[in-house]
């Protein structure tokens, strides 16, 4: 298997489901950090991949999904989903990552070709909305072959 395309979007770009979360998310160089809301301790992030529908003639294929992050210790993501358009092309539940300059990486299943562009979407959850209650997003990306 052979990498054509690697393609990535920076942290401070990505899109939050959770309205009550936009004023308690802060952008800044290096990457985006969140915390709870009074109104949800958890709620999905999306990020807009930039997509090559095709390389060379051919179709892409998704192969690998990537997500870069630090989080506080009250903080996981709890799970990745990755859509081609609206089709959801993977899904991986029942996560609990956390920890310090991490980077979580999802094999697709099946490497299917891409159409309609690329998402990647995570659960976050907070514990609580305590001082370790934080999750920083660095960036995510998606290997295309």
């Amino acid at each position: 298997m052979t990498i054509k395309q690697a393609c990535w979007i920076h942290g401070t770009s990505l899109h939050l489901e959770n309205p009550s979360w936009s004023n308690l998310a802060v952008r800044q160089g290096f990457f985006t950090t969140l915390r709870p809301s009074n109104e949800s301790i958890s709620g999905w992030v999306h990020f807009a991949i930039p997509t090559p529908d095709i390389i060379n003639d051919a179709r892409s294929k998704a192969h690998t999904a990537y997500i870069r992050f630090t989080t506080g210790t009250q903080a996981s993501i709890e799970a990745i989903h990755i859509f081609d358009g609206e089709k959801k092309i993977h899904e991986h539940n029942g996560l609990t990552l956390r920890g310090t300059l991490k980077v979580a990486q999802e094999v697709i299943t099946g490497t299917p070709e891409v159409h309609w562009g690329t998402g990647i979407s995570i659960l976050v959850k907070f514990e609580d909305r305590s001082a370790d209650a934080w999750i920083q997003l660095i960036g995510a990306g998606i290997d295309f072959t």
